[in-house]
């Protein structure tokens, strides 16, 4: 029943914006709007808390090296796995193998597998998915949106504009500091929560709806789909059991970082990756890959849940 509740709403979610465009409710150009929403203001204020509240230290330093470390093999071994993809979707196909969705996915399959309290075990984890994704990863996917070659210059430079990446870097700056903890703890606290939680409340549903809206069961889809769900499978098996290796030995394992590391890396492709395509195709094969992979996630959940 739990991972029902978990699970329901996100699927009711998607189902809506698969409505919304049925019964055109929306257009493709409120669905842009709503990505430029998400991706210049609600998103970068959600990163910027996420982080700037996140307790440092040199244990989880060293796991968001190893974090890190994963996602840029992960990342590089997608692009030798693009022979295995046809077009027009080969190109899409390190993108949709690497980094993960933790907020609506891992994040409540885990506290529900080990309560709230435990949340920090995964949230650490994310760091260095929030550095990674929002620096290199969504600016080559811009890149490779756009039809442009693969320019590191030009990415470094696309890093600094980007208003996630600029949240990313000043949460990091504001959590070693202490200072977004000493301003919460003083009486403009309730102000400063109150303010983030208006701008960011409405992050899921949206992005959901975006995703839902931009989904497509069709035959031509299905097949790519379930390929590139095979090949992020045995992928990620791999990666999980090289993390959970490298922390047993640099950091030291315990059971709620072991779940929180399988379940964690057991999401699929952060649904945020939507709000930065543009393009009709690529948007409904990364939303339909996405939205099948829940159903791994649902079973990996429901095999810890058993022999947990």
């Amino acid at each position: 029943m739990d991972v029902l509740e978990i699970v329901l709403p996100v699927l009711v979610m998607i189902i809506l914006g698969m409505l919304c465009r049925k019964w055109k409710l929306l257009d493709q150009n409120g669905v842009n709007n709503m990505k430029t929403l998400v991706t210049n203001i609600m998103l970068p204020v959600a990163i910027f808390h996420a982080l700037a509240t996140a307790k440092y230290s040199g244990k989880i330093g060293t796991l968001v090296l190893i974090m890190f470390i994963m996602l840029l093999i992960s990342f590089g071994v997608g692009f030798l796995l693009k022979r295995f993809m046809e077009e027009p979707y080969k190109k899409y196909l390190p993108f949709l193998v690497c980094i993960y969705e933790g907020g609506m996915m891992a994040y409540p399959l885990y506290t529900s597998l080990c309560g709230s309290e435990n949340l920090s075990q995964i949230a650490v984890l994310d760091i260095a998915g929030l550095l990674f994704g929002f620096s290199v990863y969504m600016g080559m996917l811009g890149q490779t949106e756009n039809g442009e070659k693969i320019n590191a210059k030009s990415l470094f430079y696309s890093a600094l504009k980007t208003p996630a990446f600029i949240g990313t870097v000043l949460g990091i700056i504001a959590g070693l500091t202490g200072l977004i903890n000493r301003l919460m703890d003083s009486s403009f606290g309730p102000v400063y929560l109150s303010a983030e939680s208006i701008l960011t409340t409405a992050i899921t549903p949206i992005i959901l709806i975006v995703v839902g809206y931009s989904m497509e069961l069709v035959p031509e889809l299905i097949g790519p789909c379930i390929k590139t769900i095979f090949l992020r499978i045995i992928l990620q098996a791999a990666m999980i059991m090289g993390v959970l290796i490298a922390v047993k030995y640099l950091v030291g394992s315990s059971r709620l970082l072991n779940l929180a590391i399988i379940i964690y890396m057991s999401s699929p492709a952060t649904f945020s990756m939507q709000t930065f395509l543009k393009k009709k195709e690529s948007s409904a094969y990364a939303s339909t890959t996405n939205s099948l992979y829940c159903i791994v996630s649902i079973l990996v959940y429901i095999v810890l849940a058993v022999v947990g």
